[in-house]
């Protein structure tokens, strides 16, 4: 039996592409080694019997032989493009392979686990690489410089699960450095290497400035900037109270002589109101307190003592909307970065790219045969047949049946077979992947 997973759509308008991330990190988590145990098998036979009230049809003498012939390990054989890379919707990106009539049926009995394995960070991924794609477009308008940590992760805590943040977490680095989930880089690093690494600064938060009191604020600021070490950035949200008046009267009064005399800016980060109206504020206050330059295509650049990022409501329509709202209040994009939380990290589901896993191909009593559905109620569920492969041609992934095109190679490399890891990624080499 072949099956085969792909991302059939997109509900983000525009979007016609995914980077896939995670397969080798999963395949390390639960698929190397032995992954059946006798206690296992004993729990299933209970649970199932209760499930179904009969003990009848589980195929549990499959699964003993599995136990006492294979040591516990799978025999099956998972292909996969390279992680990071930029592949058509509608094309293969894994695909499960089990021969032998005892263990065929061990390809799409692991459905569920790969499905969850791959449309998870490959979602994240890809959202990460749009909001890049949206980087680009802007800072080719107005002139700025790309930046490595533009869009940072928020995301930890707005998640369902530790397992989520680790792995969303990671699929965000592929793109970008800037993070405060130090889950996911820590998954990322246990799985695709040491170089695996992102970057956070020193940051307040409200509870930071209100333990000093209304009264102290002032204080509070004062010691956030002095404590910290002067060729630190330091990222201080200022809206406990009053945000106008910390922002003009705080920073760029009282405090301005003590940002000034720091190497490193000081970055604003408004968290309350209109993130469109209070972005655009926000630079114009800075720019009348802390002024700036004016780029070679006539957009102003803020003094680099001072700088905002936004991580309230942050989505791809406010990213899109605050961008706009920027550049026609005549700044440059490199002015302010963004915090992506719930909507980064948990704000997707299987159906954000349309994800599916099917049987495409059998062998059975020793014929070949091409296996799909194509339901009349929707034909966008039409699944793909045959034994499937990914082809480079004329400079564009497709999909097509193993024996086509055997001058071009498969994409589709080996990664795991019987047991083992075939073929592991650095993650230096999927973030090389996703510049391309």
């Amino acid at each position: 039996m072949h099956t085969y997973v792909e991302a059939r759509g997109s509900s983000i308008e525009g979007i016609d592409y995914t980077r896939p991330f995670g397969y080798q990190g999963f395949c390390m988590d639960y698929l190397v080694g032995q992954v059946i145990e006798e206690w296992m098998i004993d729990e299933a036979v209970e649970l199932l019997g209760e499930v179904f009230q009969t003990h009848e049809y589980f195929n549990e003498k499959a699964f003993r032989h599995l136990l006492s012939e294979h040591g516990g390990k799978l025999p099956i054989t998972v292909r996969a493009v390279e992680e990071g890379k930029r592949v058509g919707l509608k094309n293969v990106l894994m695909s499960v392979e089990a021969e032998g009539e005892e263990f065929a049926w061990l390809a799409p009995w692991i459905e569920t686990m790969l499905l969850r394995a791959g449309w998870y960070g490959t979602t994240v991924c890809t959202v990460s690489s749009v909001i890049k794609d949206m980087e680009k477009k802007y800072s080719a308008i107005c002139g700025g410089p790309m930046n490595i940590c533009f869009l940072n992760d928020f995301g930890a805590r707005g998640v369902s699960s530790h397992e989520s943040a680790e792995i969303g977490g990671a699929a965000h680095l592929v793109n970008y450095y800037g993070t405060d989930n130090m889950e996911g880089l820590r998954w990322a690093k246990h799985r695709y290497g040491k170089c695996a690494t992102g970057y956070s600064v020193f940051a307040s938060e409200h509870s930071t400035t209100t333990i000093y009191t209304k009264a102290g604020e002032v204080n509070a600021y004062t010691h956030f900037l002095t404590t910290v070490p002067s060729d630190k950035i330091i990222s201080i949200v200022p809206d406990s109270y009053d945000y106008e008046n910390a922002v003009r009267n705080i920073f760029g009064k009282i405090l301005k002589e003590l940002i000034l005399s720091r190497s490193a800016p000081t970055v604003v980060r408004p968290d309350s109101g209109d993130p469109v109206t209070m972005a655009v504020l926000t630079l114009k206050w800075l720019w009348e307190d802390f002024g700036g330059t004016t780029n070679e295509k006539g957009f102003k650049v803020l003094n680099p003592k001072v700088r905002v990022i936004y991580g309230d409501g942050i989505n791809l329509q406010s990213i899109d909307t605050i961008l706009q709202a920027v550049i026609a209040a005549g700044f440059s994009i490199e002015n302010i970065i963004f915090g992506m939380g719930g909507k980064l990290l948990q704000g997707v589901d299987r159906d954000t790219f349309k994800f599916a896993c099917k049987l495409s191909y059998a062998i059975v009593d020793g014929q070949p045969v091409h296996i799909f559905k194509d339901p009349i109620t929707d034909h966008g569920k039409k699944s793909k047949s045959g034994l499937l492969k990914l082809i480079i041609k004329d400079g564009v992934y497709q999909t097509v049946e193993r024996h086509e095109y055997p001058e071009l190679k498969d994409e589709l490399d080996i990664i795991f077979k019987d047991g083992s890891l075939v073929k592991t990624l650095t993650f230096d080499q999927i973030r090389k992947n996703a510049e391309n």
